[in-house]
């Protein structure tokens, strides 16, 4: 039962995170979608008749119309190298260089960062809390426990402190050197839970306490995300807007 009620959790939480990247990634895609759209079919209408006026462009427009001459020519090169800088990515990714680097990469975002250290504690924290509470040794626990975090830079942050708690430490001050797991005030809670030989309950309740949190979080960050890519996206289009209407501004004085 114990095992059961892990993994709905652990389900119910990857899909709370993935549902909250799905909206900006869709938005993301649209963005690129308009971009090529104005850089393939609409700049080159303008570019016709800015070629009949003779006259020096602003830097804005040459800038635009530079941009729509390249992904119009070697559009098929620049998505052909794309992919293949794509395949040599993943490639490397899948290797154990590769996913320490990611990871690392993604524990240092200012928003992302936080959010995966505190869903590896969430998840470091019910396994141990469910093992213990199974009558499993905290040694062993901790091991099985650091495994199922899924950051191997994290995981090897763990396994530091897992050496001081073979060697008679307590647990609470071991986690202490984890910094990007453990704050104060979680670890002042694992040290009274330890005295006081409840630390597997206590554990379930911060795991729980967690993802709570980082539900909330996960909303105010997509709520954040909506409006900055909405952004984004005008900021794009309007450029454009701008570098096309300029030029237009002048056409009568270049025709007189």
């Amino acid at each position: 039962n114990q095992i059961a009620d892990f993994q709905m959790r652990e389900k119910e939480l990857k899909g709370k995170v993935m549902t909250a990247m799905l909206y900006p990634a869709i938005l993301l895609f649209l963005a690129l979608g308009v971009l090529a759209f104005l850089l393939v079919f609409f700049i080159p209408k303008f570019q016709t008749i800015f070629a009949g006026i003779g006259a020096e462009l602003p830097l804005l427009t040459r800038i635009i119309i530079g941009a729509s001459d390249i992904i119009r020519n070697y559009g098929l090169f620049v998505a052909a190298a794309v992919a293949v800088a794509t395949v040599f990515i993943r490639k490397w990714l899948a290797t154990e260089s590769g996913q320490r680097s990611k990871e690392m990469i993604l524990l240092r975002l200012p928003i992302m960062g936080p959010l995966v250290a505190k869903y590896a504690m969430a998840r470091f924290c019910r396994m141990l809390g469910t093992l213990l509470g199974s009558g499993v040794a905290l040694i062993n626990s901790l091991s099985v426990a650091a495994r199922a975090i899924g950051n191997q830079v994290l995981t090897d942050a763990i396994n530091e402190s897992i050496e001081g708690v073979k060697q008679g430490k307590s647990l609470a001050p071991c986690l202490g050197k984890c910094k990007e797991l453990f704050v104060g005030s979680t670890l002042e809670m694992i040290a009274v839970a330890e005295e006081s030989s409840r630390l597997d309950e206590e554990l379930v309740r911060i795991s729980e306490v967690t993802e709570s949190d980082l539900d909330r979080q996960l909303k105010t960050a997509v709520a954040l995300t909506e409006p900055l890519m909405l952004f984004f996206i005008a900021a794009f289009v309007g450029t454009i807007f701008l570098g096309m209407v300029i030029p237009i501004f002048s056409l009568q004085d270049h025709i007189k």
